[in-house]
């Protein structure tokens, strides 16, 4: 438990890093929409793809399959019972997008995916990767048309990540490995992923009116949901499945992420709740700082870990 304390430590230092250049204005608020787009276009792929080294059996092939499975499924549920509880209560439509994507989808990808990787290395990697095909299945196809009203294009789905995440799972299943030359180079720029993607946090933590944040009351309900009842829920139904301790624990540390920035993107773009959004992504990422080492600890307790 020691070890997962410090490694912790070490990810909270990234982010208050971020938050010092935030401040500082060393990292403009341009500048973080940039860097956000190279973690999550770039450097992020080569992360996936670097994974392609381990020697991943059949049964790991079955635990991936079943993470997706289980996140999926839990975002699933998330979602249905935030639209019903808003159209028994007959909360505005405009309103409905914005409560069921705070209280439903995860940091994945600058938050998910580095405590993973730092937490469990190689295999954080390859159930990182279960954590966005579960992300992305939900939301650019339920969530994308709460807010846009759209119908849903499978074109949505063609990202670098999503790719690179496809080759990925190609290469295990077939035991494919690239030349060790091409495997050091995504090694390599894989290992920027968890500095630059929490540093990215810090600059948005910096960017946010800490007054408007800690007295926005709606924000604290959907901080708890996303940090505390979605990971506990799911805690206590995989202690009475005969699972895997690493899958476990990895779709345990997925859904205690706090609210993912995306739906803060799209609220924006369509000007649905944008500063309850941006507020409560604000606050749900702060208070991950005390309930991630509790509801870690609390998974290697139930899960003997």
């Amino acid at each position: 438990m020691q070890i997962v304390f410090e490694q912790i430590l070490v990810i909270f230092g990234y982010v208050i890093v971020g938050y010092v250049a935030g401040k500082k204005n060393l990292i403009t608020k341009e500048q973080q929409r940039y860097l956000s787009k190279l973690v999550s276009s770039l450097i992020l792929p080569f992360t996936v793809l670097a994974a392609s080294s381990m020697e991943a059996s059949g049964q790991d092939i079955v635990n991936v399959a079943i993470a997706v499975a289980l996140l999926f499924s839990c975002m699933a549920l998330t979602s249905a019972g935030c639209m019903l509880y808003a159209k028994i209560k007959q909360v505005p439509e405009k309103k409905r997008a914005a409560y069921t994507g705070l209280c439903t989808y995860p940091n994945c990808t600058f938050i998910g995916m580095p405590l993973c990787i730092a937490l469990m290395g190689e295999w954080g990697t390859l159930y990182g990767a279960a954590g966005i095909i579960a992300f992305n299945l939900l939301f650019f196809t339920l969530q994308i048309s709460l807010f846009t009203r759209q119908k849903f294009h499978p074109k949505i789905f063609l990202t670098p990540l999503n790719i690179s995440t496809l080759v990925l799972i190609l290469m295990l299943i077939f035991h494919v490995h690239f030349p060790r030359p091409l495997q050091t180079v995504c090694s390599n720029i894989g290992g920027i992923t968890t500095p630059l993607a929490l540093i990215i946090v810090g600059v948005m933590l910096a960017d946010g009116n800490l007054l408007q944040i800690v007295t926005e009351k709606r924000a604290y309900v959907i901080s708890l949901i996303r940090n505390l009842i979605c990971p506990l829920v799911m805690l206590v139904v995989m202690a009475l499945l005969p699972l895997d301790s690493n899958l476990r624990m990895a779709v345990l540390i997925y859904l205690a992420c706090p609210v993912a920035n995306l739906t803060s993107v799209y609220a924006i773009q369509h000007d649905m709740e944008p500063a309850l959004c941006a507020r409560a992504t604000l606050l749900s990422t702060i208070l991950f700082a005390a309930t991630i080492p509790f509801i870690i600890w609390l998974g290697q307790l139930v899960y003997g870990v």
